[in-house]
């Protein structure tokens, strides 16, 4: 998402407050990362968690065996959540598969 607006509206500012605030949200994972519900969708054998914060959802798996959560997707929290992963998720696939 920097990225993005980095490069389509190339203001930094806007870039670095919302670098700022998916990290506030990710460090609330460290706790209890499971205490969120899971999406009912599955990633590698994961169940996929969302946790909301502000405007956005955050798409996560998490690793008991080795204590890793890993982000997989930022969505504005208006956006068809349930289309966008299932989409990448078959796109994800295809890449594995080829």
């Amino acid at each position: 998402m920097k990225k993005y607006i980095l490069d389509n509206f190339k203001y930094r500012e806007l870039g670095e407050n919302f670098t700022k605030k998916i990290k506030t949200a990710v460090d609330g994972l460290r706790m209890f990362p499971t205490g969120h519900n899971t999406t009912g969708i599955r990633y590698r054998g994961y169940d996929i968690y969302l946790k909301p914060y502000r405007t956005y959802l955050l798409f996560y798996i998490v690793d008991d065996r080795l204590s890793v959560v890993t982000i997989l997707r930022v969505l504005q929290d208006g956006m068809n959540w349930q289309y966008i992963l299932k989409r990448w998720l078959r796109k994800q696939d295809m890449r594995e598969k080829s």
